[in-house]
């Protein structure tokens, strides 16, 4: 008699756990995605800046070859720049460091769903370096 009790309480403890498991899981599902994005934006950044400062480089300063190189750099991450490419110059007028800012936008059911929320689907980042 005291067994045949005890059986509902192991069903409960799974569904709990079923339940805190599908819970977890939307978690990570939808705003893990909007978290990397956060992250990698700001290395996507450099390393077009970097990208950006060798292309002026080897080109002289022509920077239609710099918004190519640096075009086909961010196509490949799904990234887009964000505004121009700079160069600012330094005190002897040489060019002394270039900037690129860039953003990306990722999307997931609930923060494309959710109006408030969609602020935080896009990431911006301004990569800066010394143009050697």
């Amino acid at each position: 008699m005291r067994l045949h009790g005890e059986d509902g309480q192991v069903w409960e403890y799974v569904l709990k756990i079923i339940l805190v498991a599908v819970v977890i899981g939307a978690i990570i599902t939808q705003c893990g995605p909007i978290i990397w994005n956060q992250i990698s934006i700001h290395g996507t950044a450099d390393d077009a800046a970097e990208e950006a400062a060798t292309a002026y480089q080897q080109s002289k300063g022509n920077m239609e070859v710099v918004y190519e190189v640096v075009q086909e750099l961010l196509d490949d991450r799904d990234v887009r720049l964000d505004g121009n490419i700079t160069v600012v110059k330094g005190l002897n007028g040489e060019p002394d460091i270039i900037s690129v800012p860039v953003r990306k936008i990722v999307n997931t059911y609930l923060f494309q769903n959710v109006g408030y929320l969609c602020r935080y689907t896009e990431a911006k980042a301004l990569g800066e370096t010394q143009v050697p």
